[in-house]
């Protein structure tokens, strides 16, 4: 993936869990403050258009992206004001939906 991250995705055996490790790729750590906080917001911007311009029927890999601009767009002040340490890895955690929420996401309106 392009921009300032890498992105890994750890499985557990047993569980549909899943945790997500994000680091800074080291040549955005290398940038001054304000570079940092440009080259973000850029990136940003251009996963948006991104996500526009996805088909349809790419409906998983929207869900995918939006994931991961919901959590740039959480981190981008933070990311600004250089309160984050660019040499540690964030940990996430995604959890396997529940059978309750898998029944209530199939339920149509009518």
């Amino acid at each position: 993936m392009e921009g300032p991250l890498k992105f890994k995705i750890i499985s557990f055996e047993n569980s549909d869990d899943h945790e997500i490790h994000v680091d800074f790729k080291q040549e955005f750590q290398d940038l001054e403050l304000a570079d940092q906080a440009n080259e973000f917001l850029n990136h940003i911007n251009s996963l948006h258009a991104q996500v526009s311009a996805l088909k349809e029927e790419d409906e998983e890999e929207r869900q995918g992206m939006l994931i991961v601009l919901k959590f740039l767009e959480e981190i981008w002040p933070h990311i600004q004001a250089g309160e984050v340490s660019l040499n540690e890895t964030i940990v996430g955690k995604l959890e396997a939906p529940t059978p309750l929420d898998q029944l209530i996401s199939g339920l149509k309106l009518n």
